[in-house]
């Protein structure tokens, strides 16, 4: 179970920022604040198999004159045990390589990219804001007009406060923030026509 970086009340708020930066210009904002890029169920069951078997070989060290079998029940009882437990996000968090971590988070960015159609605005001025709550990463992903403007660089460093925020345990601060810098910066590479559309839904992207 993950904690969530960002309350009902404290969601609106991003929507209704988001709002305000696309009343401003052209560009399409998408804010997802996900619990987890994927399940990382690899590290939960080595856990499991290690716990498990350490508890078998502990159960026959110990309880050698009961019966053999049990020692197998014990491995079983506790590996779930252990396999759940893995599950919790601080103790998750530790079990996931942070190349691992890196690599998940990155490829859920693009396949929520691509899902929530953000490739396909007429402008191609979207924008994905996309964090990974378990992880405590963030990944910003503009589309073809936006990104030849900002470029790679220009998004890391909106990354790299968003981040400070984050782990500050304020998310929501954070997100107000990027959103208002962000604001004038896309202004200018998409102005706002007179017959701009909202081609995107503002809610913020939670599941």
């Amino acid at each position: 179970m993950v904690k969530s970086l960002l309350s009902e009340a404290e969601a609106r708020e991003v929507e209704a920022a988001v709002a305000r930066v696309e009343s401003e210009s052209a560009a399409e904002v998408v804010v997802a604040v996900l619990p987890k890029s994927t399940e990382y169920w690899q590290g939960r069951v080595l856990l499991a198999v290690f716990w498990g078997l350490g508890a078998g070989l502990v159960f026959l060290l110990f309880e050698p004159w009961l019966e053999p079998a049990l020692a197998l029940l014990v491995e079983v009882l506790v590996g779930a045990t252990a396999f759940a437990l893995g599950g919790w996000g601080p103790l998750l968090r530790r079990l996931v390589p942070a190349e691992v971590a890196r690599q998940a988070v990155q490829a859920r960015a693009f396949q929520l990219f691509a899902e929530r159609g953000l490739q396909a605005t007429s402008g191609r001025t979207a924008l994905l804001i996309f964090v990974s709550e378990l992880e405590r990463r963030v990944v910003l992903l503009g589309d073809r007009t936006l990104h030849a403007e900002v470029g790679q660089r220009g998004w890391e460093e909106h990354v790299e406060r968003l981040l400070r925020h984050i782990r500050a345990g304020k998310a929501r601060d954070g997100l107000l923030e990027a959103l208002e810098r962000l604001a004038p910066q896309l202004a200018a590479v998409a102005p706002r026509a007179a017959d701009d559309v909202n081609e995107l839904p503002d809610a913020v992207l939670r599941s």
